[in-house]
């Protein structure tokens, strides 16, 4: 399912943008993993839970049609970190503003290297 064929609540947005950026993340050379939270790792052993979204985090913007998205990865060591920050950057963007038309924002934190 992409942005554009949600046409429902703030809520359905938020979730196909989330697994958007989920995809459009993992096909990025250097990252080793999205980084899950305390929290992620903590209900995941109590519900059934889709752990590669830990690392995502969607929010409606100040503005409204606007959305944040942040990313916290893990970067390979086998590759330059900016590199992989932008090429994270980049691919989310894409995949966001395809088929949303909102202004899309996005930040990108490495929170370790492997």
């Amino acid at each position: 399912m992409t942005p554009d064929e949600t046409v429902g609540t703030t809520g359905a947005m938020k979730d196909v943008l989330a697994q958007a950026a989920v995809d459009a993340v993992e096909r990025v050379p250097g990252v080793a993993f999205l980084r899950p939270g305390l929290a992620d790792l903590v209900l995941a052993s109590y519900a059934s839970r889709d752990r590669r979204k830990s690392g995502v985090r969607v929010r409606p913007g100040k503005v409204p049609g606007a959305w944040q998205i942040e990313v916290q990865v893990v970067a390979r060591r086998t590759h330059r970190t900016l590199d992989v920050t932008r090429a994270v950057r980049d691919a989310v963007l894409g995949v966001a503003e395809a088929g949303d038309g909102g202004r899309i924002t996005v930040t990108v934190t490495v929170t370790g290297l492997i």
